[in-house]
Order: C-alpha cells, then sequence, then structure tokens
C-alpha cells in the first residue's frame, strides 16, 4: 500500500447507508475508494437519517454529531412546511456542532458535492478558510445544470429562488470546480475535468443472455428525468412494432416510482397501447441489478442531455454498463465509448429510437463476439476506474495552494 499522503475530507448531503439513490452512494463509495487506493488518508461527512450527521473515518471510527436536517419529523403538513423552510434558508446539514472537529483536524482539502448550500454551508467554507489559507476548496458539479435539476416541484424551484446568491458565493469559495465539461474556467473559477468513472471490484461480467426472438433492453435510473430521454425509446419500439417484425423488443424500466417523469412515461406507454412492451420496476440495488443485467440483452445509456443544454454526456450508467460487459445505447457525448464496437451511439435529437438498427446491432455482437461480456469489460477497464478519472483532482490536492 502507498504511503499515507494529504488529508482530505469528503462532504455529501446524501446518505450513504440509506436506501435511496442508489446510484449516487455507489459512485460516492467508487470516489473514496480511488483517493484511498491512491494514497490519500480520507474522511467521509454524511447525514444519517435521524437528524445526526456521520463523519466517518478512514480508519473505520465514526463520530456523530446533531445537525442534518434531511428526515420530516412526522406527516404533519405543517411539520414538513417548517421544514422545507428550515432547509431553503440554512441548508440541509448544519455544521455548528461538527465543524470544531473538522477544523481541528487539519485537513489539506475539502471535497465537496454540489448541493443547494443555504446559510450554513457558506459559513462553514468561510471558517474553513479564515483557519486556514492552504486548505483546498473542491467543488463538484455532478450536473451543470444546476436550475433544470432543483426546479422540477415547487419546494425545490422556491429552494431554488432564495439560493442563486448563495450558489455563486459557494462557487467563488472553492479553489477549483470539477466538471463534466472540458471548461477550463466556469463560473469564474478554475475548473478541473473529471468523467464519471466506477470501481471495478467486485464486479463480475455477466454471461451472455440467452436470444431467441425477443430482445430485452434495460433503462436505469435513480430519479428518471426527461433528459434521460426514455420517452424516446418506446416510441421507437411503437414505431417499429408496426413493421411486425420476428424480433420483438421490451423495455425494463428502473426508477423512483414517485418521479415525475416516470408518471409521464406510464402515460406515453398508455397512450400509445405498449403496457405489453414497457414495464416499470422501483429503484434497485446494485446487488439487485446484478440479477437483472444477467436476465437482459442491451442497456440503455442517456439519450436527451441536449434538453438541457449539455453536450457531454459521461453517464455513470454507462460506466456500471460497460463493468458488467452489457452493451449499450446512447447519445453522443462520451468519448470513451463512441467507437467501441459493444456500444451504440445515436444522434442528440428528438426523434424515435432506431429499433430496427439497435436489433441489427444486437445481432452482430452475438455473431462476431460470442463471449462478448468479458471482451466489452476488457477493452474499456483502464479508461473508466475512477483512479483514471480522479487524476486531475489528485494533481490540484497534491499541489496544494
Amino acid at each position: 500500500m502507498k504511503e499515507l499522503k494529504k488529508k482530505v475530507i469528503y462532504i455529501s448531503n446524501v446518505n450513504v447507508k440509506g436506501p435511496f439513490l442508489p446510484g449516487v452512494v455507489e459512485k460516492i463509495k467508487g470516489q473514496l475508494a480511488a483517493f484511498r487506493n491512491h494514497g490519500f488518508e480520507i474522511d467521509l461527512l454524511y447525514p444519517a437519517g435521524d437528524g445526526t450527521v456521520v463523519i466517518e473515518k478512514q480508519d473505520g471510527t465514526a463520530s456523530v454529531f446533531k445537525g442534518a436536517r434531511e428526515k420530516y419529523p412526522d406527516r404533519n403538513i405543517f411539520a414538513k412546511i417548517r421544514r422545507h423552510i428550515s432547509v431553503t434558508w440554512y441548508g440541509s446539514i448544519n455544521f455548528t456542532a461538527c465543524s470544531g472537529s473538522i477544523l481541528d483536524s487539519g485537513y489539506d482539502a475539502v471535497y465537496l458535492r454540489f448541493y443547494m448550500p443555504g446559510r450554513d454551508l457558506i459559513s462553514f467554507l468561510k471558517k474553513i478558510k479564515k483557519r486556514s489559507g492552504k486548505t483546498v476548496i473542491l467543488l463538484e458539479y455532478p450536473t451543470l445544470n444546476v436550475k433544470a435539476s432543483f426546479v422540477a416541484d415547487l419546494p425545490r424551484r422556491i429552494n431554488y429562488f432564495f439560493n442563486q446568491g448563495r450558489v455563486q458565493k459557494l462557487n467563488d469559495l472553492a479553489d477549483y470546480l470539477i466538471t463534466l465539461t472540458k471548461d477550463r474556467v466556469l463560473f469564474g473559477r478554475p475548473a478541473v475535468f473529471m468523467a464519471n468513472g466506477i470501481e471495478l471490484k467486485g464486479i463480475i461480467p455477466v454471461n451472455p443472455t440467452p436470444f431467441t426472438d425477443t430482445i430485452i433492453i434495460l433503462g436505469v435510473a435513480s430519479d428518471c428525468a426527461f433528459y434521460h430521454g426514455f420517452d424516446k425509446v418506446i416510441r421507437g419500439i411503437a414505431a417499429y412494432n408496426t413493421l411486425n417484425s420476428e424480433v420483438k423488443v421490451k423495455f425494463r424500466i428502473i426508477s423512483n416510482p414517485l418521479s415525475k417523469n416516470v408518471d409521464a412515461l406510464k402515460s406515453l406507454t398508455a397512450e400509445l397501447g405498449m403496457n405489453e412492451w414497457v414495464s416499470f420496476e422501483p429503484v434497485m440495488t446494485r446487488k439487485e441489478l446484478e440479477k437483472v443485467y444477467s436476465e437482459v440483452h442491451i442497456g440503455m445509456g442517456t439519450l436527451a442531455l441536449h434538453r438541457i443544454g449539455l453536450q457531454d454526456n459521461y453517464s455513470l450508467k454507462h460506466r456500471e454498463y460497460a463493468a458488467f460487459g452489457l452493451p449499450f445505447i446512447m447519445s453522443k457525448g462520451d468519448e470513451h465509448f463512441e467507437y467501441s464496437p459493444f456500444v451504440l451511439t445515436v444522434e442528440r435529437d428528438e426523434e424515435p429510437l432506431p429499433v430496427q438498427k439497435i436489433v441489427a446491432f444486437y445481432k452482430d455482437i452475438r455473431e462476431r463476439y460470442p463471449d462478448y461480456p468479458n471482451r466489452f469489460r476488457e477493452s474499456v477497464e483502464k479508461q473508466i476506474t475512477w483512479e483514471g478519472q480522479l487524476q486531475g483532482v489528485f494533481d490540484v490536492i497534491e499541489k496544494g495552494k
């Protein structure tokens, strides 16, 4: 094992022990493992779901503090309103109880996964700056279209309205912004490119799924949004069905059933008479998905980031499909896969997905690469690990201020 280098604290407002947002949790765990493999000493701060904040040390010990606002006190509507007001104004994490411990730990870097800041996060980062001018603050933007992510419903729209100014303050406090785009400067701050990666340890490529006359496409999104473009798949299968082809195509969607976009997809499915060909299932853990990956033929990547003004398409799900050796479909914008024979890249547009082309693509893979899961995984392993994607981040931390 490499000698420990600098100390880092990773801050997230996602409960890494909870059942929600499993894709995000896996990403955080993969990033932490990459930091440790590279020789950093990294601790993790996260809300625990019971009103507390946990700082989990690299040695396995944990300290618990009061300070999380992410849990509803009860089902009372007035309590929920008070909670929304509190989170909007102060943020989902109160650092008052834990800030002393963090400041005394002398971290060389703070790695912050973006969340709507509120007053408390801004105040906490100012304390960091005041205590040590040498601490590097890195702010990761999992998506650049912040506004689109936070106006999905009325509470989020209100939250964003009151925090737009604080978002700019948050950017100003960061020494570097970590981004999925190739911008060198973003919001006036130096930017470091970081595509999504995946921790390959423990992931074994699936066996080729038996195929006779039906191809099953799988779409997975913790919180399905319109920019995933799953409506294009449904419309594409509906058009394909009019051809009465011998090969049938089904689409399994796994996502949060409370997602507004899932409701829209269900309505579209019913409207097009596609209930026999499109199914909806609730969010699953990575372990549960392992079984599903062995039952399907093709994964569905992100198809419509152009709807929120983005051209780059470095989806975490693309990396997960590749790790399991599952061929997949995506729109342009992910250079790691655009020229892979195991990935079908389609245009960024509003046209229904060309399902005939998908059928031909899958048949060709089976014919040319009988052991395609292992061949696919082997071809991209070095490109998709978190340690490789985080190299730019490691460099700026080691460089210091």
